[in-house]
């Protein structure tokens, strides 16, 4: 979450006091039922594991933004790639032997992947480019970022049979990997070739509170349908800055009933109630009191939500990120860039 969306909850604390109270009414058009993402969002969330695909999960999400993204088509791509590293392997493979020969397909140079490895995009290190972020168009640009390389990795891991999932940190997505001999979890972080990651060190890369894990925030082993839940999120990222703050709200609602530690569903959510009270007041009224007695009801309904759910994340743990962290982090890109 960026300052921005801070600075509107601050600024939607500064209202006046003595207003006639009303009651307070949910936002128009925000239920899950009036928007078709949602309803669509939820149908697949409330599959049973057992049949839940995570490739055809991103895919048909990652079509709600890109309607040229064909499902099928991409479904069939990601087989052959999964038939291509089983190809690859020994007889008899163990646990580590698929592990290690998934790692090597993706990210080393060699006839499996026509000497392209797959590789962290330099150029777009914060995904802003929420088009980065579609699976597709990392398969073909060889170019991921922190959502699209550790999802595609599990996605292949899963249907190669690893124990394989993701897991979160602040802003970031990496795997875990229990080793089924040893029944010991891994990290690997899928943006540096899928190396092991000690917990002290995905720390140190993305500063977290002790609270925040210990109230499951962070570094937890998410479900599949957890893992979906994150899918969906990024389509809510894709609608914000569309102004479309009624449908980010209600696709926040459909994770949260998934995933109810889902972090950034709840900031988002929480920037959309004050994104709305902006639009629908801010710029009519230049101060808190002179909204009329009959619309202060629903200005007040959204000043709370706003406050409640930045107040529910930093109740978890959650930490306004320090800006000087991202300057720092994109100096490191930029130096690794310069080697490359």
């Amino acid at each position: 979450m960026r300052i921005l969306s801070r600075l509107i909850a601050l600024l939607l604390v500064l209202v006046a006091h003595g207003l006639p109270a009303a009651h307070a009414e949910m936002v128009p058009g925000a239920d899950i039922k009036s928007v078709p993402e949602a309803k669509r969002v939820e149908t697949i969330l409330r599959q049973s594991e057992s049949k839940m695909d995570l490739g055809r999960i991103k895919l048909t999400i990652d079509k709600m933004i890109d309607p040229t993204v064909d499902v099928d088509a991409g479904l069939k791509q990601i087989d052959g790639m999964t038939a291509q590293v089983r190809a690859m392997l020994p007889g008899f493979p163990s646990s580590n032997d698929r592990l290690q020969t998934l790692r090597a397909y993706l990210y080393e140079k060699g006839p499996w992947n026509g000497y392209q490895s797959f590789d962290y995009d330099f150029d777009d290190p914060l995904g802003k480019n929420i088009r980065n972020k579609l699976l597709l168009n990392y398969i073909a640009s060889r170019k991921g970022n922190c959502v699209t390389m550790p999802l595609l990795f599990v996605i292949l891991g899963q249907r190669l049979g690893l124990d394989v999932t993701i897991s979160t940190a602040p802003l970031h997505l990496f795997v875990k990997y229990t080793d089924p001999e040893t029944g010991t979890t891994y990290n690997l972080e899928a943006t540096s070739g899928a190396k092991p990651a000690r917990d002290v060190w995905i720390r140190q890369q993305n500063p977290m509170t002790d609270a925040s894990i210990a109230n499951g925030l962070y570094m937890q082993r998410l479900s599949k349908q957890e893992t979906a839940a994150v899918m969906a999120t990024v389509l809510a990222e894709y609608l914000a800055p569309r102004q479309e703050h009624e449908k980010v709200i209600a696709l926040s609602d459909v994770v949260l009933a998934h995933y109810s530690k889902d972090i950034g569903s709840m900031l988002r959510k929480g920037s959309a109630y004050g994104r709305l009270a902006a639009r629908d007041f801010g710029r009519k009224y230049p101060m808190p009191k002179l909204i009329p007695p009959e619309e202060y009801g629903y200005f007040k309904y959204l000043e709370d939500q706003n406050r409640l759910w930045f107040a529910k994340a930093e109740a978890l743990g959650w930490r306004e990120p320090d800006m000087m962290q991202e300057t720092r982090y994109l100096q490191a890109v930029s130096r690794a860039k310069s080697i490359q």
